[in-house]
């Protein structure tokens, strides 16, 4: 996985960008800041969000394939490929973008670095 931007905020007011694992320096005061814990927690965000899509994803194919199977039971052929596109529909194009956006505002309030400066 490649290392997320981060931005630090100095305490004398300077920006300073980087990626996380590395140890920023900041242009205005030389404070350095060592991000490579806010790396590995990004990492492990990262990857229970991507854990939950994963699931979303599998649970909309399992919803597509009961709901085709009961329009088979019930209308047959026609109904098998009525079902199933219904499904794929109110799934993938109604809900599934609802449950997405819940999804990563949920990742971004798991997990708020902060990083304290080091003098050297």
């Amino acid at each position: 996985m490649a290392p997320a931007p981060i931005l630090i905020k100095c305490e004398c007011g300077v920006e300073t960008r980087g990626r996380t694992g590395d140890v920023i320096t900041c242009q205005g005061c030389g404070l350095h800041y060592d991000t490579s814990e806010q790396g590995k927690m990004l990492e492990i965000v990262a990857a229970k969000t991507q854990r939950q899509f994963r699931y979303l994803s599998r649970a909309g194919i399992g919803f597509v394939g009961l709901l085709a199977l009961a329009g088979m039971y019930l209308f047959k052929t026609p109904g098998l490929v009525g079902a199933a596109v219904v499904g794929a529909v109110f799934w993938y194009a109604l809900l599934m973008p609802f449950m997405k956006k819940r999804l990563l505002t949920k990742a971004t309030t798991l997990y708020t670095p902060t990083v304290a400066p080091t003098r050297k």
